[in-house]
């Protein structure tokens, strides 16, 4: 027997991001019968395609959505668009660098190039309704492999086509299947030649772009006698941080329900976490200040003004020079991959703009706690709660504010205790009100000193009253170019809040870091100096530095550099149209599938054909936005010993329905379909498998595992039918779900259906949680919690991710780890 050959098509996503919806092509909403002709005349196809059309068309109208599975009734068909094309019909490209730019660098993402270059045999892909890419490797070509689009089979291969064509899923299967028979565009065609083994697998991708617009592919693989095939369907690195809100957190401690600030300094939440592996060079930022240095990949977008869009030209150089202020207020930012910004471009650096008064926080409130903020210490003396300031002798004013802030606060009088050997004077006061106010606020100890939440919402003009006691205490002022106020801190977060609150009040504010460092003394004494960081604003500077463009500051970056990096990067995406957060205070771009708020459609049809003795193994791992229906029909006939495999993974999407099935016609045929579903909180994956054995010698093997969690729901829906002189039929169906939590729901609908007495069949199912003792058992020997379980559901998983290529297998596991984040303990 010939070596065995995969085909996997991936409709997976893997970033999430969204391009200007820019189309040479694109019918109005709605579907009505002008809709469908004008997508056959758009394709100049043959009457038989368009007569297919239309005849699916009025079946469409008058065929039921089903009642029996998820609730559809939400779906409004007249408000998607029904053919979007980024490229004029037949202008699918066969070399990379002749793709649009824009295109070209959305499926650069998706690592479609490297991917064509490396591992496969030829690569497909679809952006919303067209197919802007098809390539297949001269060894391939010469024998005899034919793999292109769909539309383009349609016309130059029709004899094929138009025999096998909706003879496995013809248009009155399911409402959804006449639906895309009426508006089907894309999808690929695969033939392989008798006893071909293609040897590589072969792959597409599959991406929606535009909101409220279906993708409706139709996919025809026939494999001949004796062939094999495989077909493939198919950020930011550990501990970079992200502003959220009130402080910066790295961005693998972020989880969806997380508040996080977008490039309009307005909160959001988080929606959905992402990660993966990346091997390759990190863009490194250093920006003029060099405390919010940063890096991310090389593709990740970032909001900028690039330089010779506001310089100067210097008509004696001919070069271009400083920077026009006029030009650098009038430019609007723009998205720029990392990899491409150069030094002296502007990112950009927005204003928070979230507002929460208290009225409990009052001038004298504020007052002292700036105080506190610079020169204080809460403690407990003698078991009663105290706060503690410590001045220099002279500064008399600010002793004076502090006692002044107290008794306005509490009615008492502060303490004053003189250290003329110090040339500095203690003051303090003994209370429970005052220390619970002051660490609420403000933290304890010089490296633990922060900013609550509360304090950074106040409105600007009462956060000036705590900055100015701050500066008062903490600060300097000295003339270098100019008149410089600065504060210097060891606390890294407070540091990143001053800066926040300065551009509050139409400040930019740079910050500076001292490495630690050991220093001796002259009478021999050791000294650590710990890492420090400065906080100024110079008044004064020259027009080509940082400027203020309406809510924002647009900063010019000083370095950039490259860093080799292997290892996880993360990313994720937010509610509202602005998919957006702050990297260290600067505005980037989450990096496939965009989320809107509205739904969109996904309705696609596969057709697998496995001749006698042929193979085909077709693996699907979708990961949808959660926005959007999936409702696929995938089927397959295997004649006289040939062997069909489904290996389907399914993530993503709002609602799921796919069944994929396998007729076996021919005596000796055989079926293998592995099914995993992973559902979240409002995720509906209702999928399963369908076998009918029609012939003798039949046998068929369907394993079903899912796993619910946060209110998700999984159902396995299946049919196993044996016919009337089907004899020796052997056929096995195992359905094992997990719940890890008390919120996930497993449905089980199988349906048996055997008509001979001698068929050989059995079916389990299984449900289960994780137990206590596997946990306890597993950090006993050294695993966290979380390490322990996500052990346990990738054991659960094994049967599924150990069929997948490797690089499928490692994003799977990425994936079932970030969904798992809090879900248990």
């Amino acid at each position: 027997m010939a070596q065995t050959t995969e085909f996997q098509p991936l409709d997976y996503t893997r970033y999430d991001f969204k391009d200007p919806e820019t189309y040479k092509v694109r019918t109005p909403r709605g579907l009505s019968r002008e809709i469908v002709e004008k997508i056959s005349d758009l394709k100049d196809e043959p009457e038989w395609m368009r007569e297919y059309r239309l005849r699916a068309y009025e079946h469409f109208l008058h065929r039921p959505v089903p009642d029996w599975g998820p609730d559809l009734s939400e779906i409004d068909f007249d408000a998607y668009t029904y053919y979007a094309n980024p490229l004029a019909e037949g202008e699918t490209k066969r070399s990379w660098d002749d793709l649009p730019p824009d295109i070209k660098n959305t499926f650069d993402k998706l690592g479609i190039p490297k991917a064509e270059r490396e591992y496969f045999g030829g690569v497909g892909a679809q952006y919303d309704s067209g197919t802007v890419y098809h390539k297949i490797r001269e060894d391939l070509t010469a024998k005899g492999v034919l793999f292109t689009d769909t539309d383009t089979a349609v016309k130059e291969h029709s004899d094929i086509v138009r025999k096998y064509f909706g003879k496995i899923v013809p248009y009155n299967d399911n409402k959804f299947s006449a639906l895309n028979s009426a508006v089907w565009s894309g999808g690929s065609f695969v033939y392989i030649p008798p006893g071909v083994d293609a040897g590589i697998p072969l792959q597409a991708y599959f991406r929606i772009n535009a909101k409220s617009v279906g993708q409706f592919e139709r996919t025809l693989i026939i494999a001949d006698k004796g062939a094999r095939v495989h077909y493939i369907e198919g950020c930011l690195p550990l501990g970079e941080e992200v502003l959220v809100g009130d402080e910066l957190t790295p961005i693998e401690q972020i989880e969806a329900g997380r508040t996080v600030l977008t490039s309009d300094g307005i909160e959001t939440t988080v929606e959905k976490t992402m990660v993966r592996p990346f091997d390759g060079d990190l863009i490194g930022i250093t920006p003029v200040s060099i405390g919010n240095d940063f890096q991310l990949t090389p593709e990740h977008p970032v909001l900028c003004v690039r330089r010779e869009q506001v310089a100067k030209y210097d008509r004696g150089t001919g070069r271009l020079s400083d920077v026009d202020p006029k030009k650098l207020q009038s430019v609007s930012p723009e998205f720029v991959p990392a990899g491409e910004l150069r030094p002296g471009d502007y990112i950009h650096y927005p204003i928070n703009r979230t507002f929460h008064d208290d009225p409990s926080l009052g001038a004298a409130a504020l007052r002292l706690l700036g105080y506190y903020l610079a020169e204080g210490c809460a403690q407990v003396i003698n078991g009663c709660k105290a706060i503690t300031l410590t001045f220099h002798i002279e500064e008399t004013e600010y002793v004076e504010e502090v006692g002044a802030a107290v008794h306005e606060l509490t009615g008492k009088a502060i303490w004053k205790v003189p250290q003329p050997e110090k040339h500095a004077i203690s003051i303090g006061v003994y209370s429970k009100e005052l220390y619970d106010l002051c660490v609420r606020h403000c933290g304890q100890k010089a490296e633990g000193k922060h900013l609550s939440k509360t304090i950074m919402d106040l409105p600007p003009e009462k956060q000036q009253t705590l900055l100015r006691a701050y500066y008062n205490g903490d600060g300097n002022v000295y003339e270098r170019y100019g008149t410089v106020h600065r504060v210097m801190t060891i606390s890294r977060q407070l540091a990143f809040q001053v800066q926040e609150l300065q551009a509050r009040q139409g400040v930019f504010a740079t910050i500076n870091v001292r490495k630690p460092f050991d220093e001796t003394m002259p009478d021999g004494r050791r000294i650590s100096h710990r890492r420090m960081y400065t906080v100024y604003h110079q008044v004064g500077k020259r027009a080509e530095a940082v400027q203020r463009v309406g809510d924002a500051f647009v900063v010019p970056i000083r370095k950039i550099r490259r860093t080799p990096y292997h290892g996880n990067v993360y990313n994720f995406h937010v509610a509202g149209d602005n998919n957006t957060y702050l990297v260290k205070g600067f505005s980037v771009h989450n990096c496939t599938a965009p989320v809107y708020s509205t739904d969109s459609l996904h309705a696609a049809v596969v057709e697998v054909v496995a001749e006698p003795r042929a193979k085909v193994r077709y693996t699907t791992v979708q990961n949808w936005s959660k926005n959007v229906y999936n409702l696929v029909t995938k089927r397959a006939v295997a004649y006289e010993e040939a062997l069909v495999e489904w290996v389907d993974g399914n993530l993503g999407s709002k609602i799921t329905m796919k069944y994929p099935s396998v007729y076996l016609k021919g005596r000796g045929a055989r079926a293998d379909i592995l099914s995993v579903a992973f559902a979240a909180g409002g995720q509906i994956i209702d999928s399963g498998a369908k076998v009918v054995h029609s012939a003798p010698d039949t046998s068929s093997k369907i394993i079903s595992k899912s796993i619910a969690i946060r209110g998700g729901r999984t159902s396995y829906r299946g049919l196993l039918h044996v016919g009337k002189g089907a004899t020796g039929v052997k056929a096995a169906v195992r359905c094992d779900a997990l719940l890890p939590d008390e919120h996930g729901r497993s449905d089980t609908y199988p349906y048996n259906e055997i008509h001979e007495e001698d068929a050989t069949i059995t079916h389990e199912a299984v449900v289960g949680k994780i137990g206590e003792e596997q946990i306890f058992y597993l950090m006993s020997r050294g695993l966290s919690e979380s390490d322990a379980i996500h052990l346990i559901l990738m054991g659960f998983l094994a049967e599924f991710s150990k069929e997948l290529p490797m690089d499928y297998a490692l994003e799977l596991n990425r994936l079932i780890q970030l969904e798992m984040t809090g879900a248990v303990g």
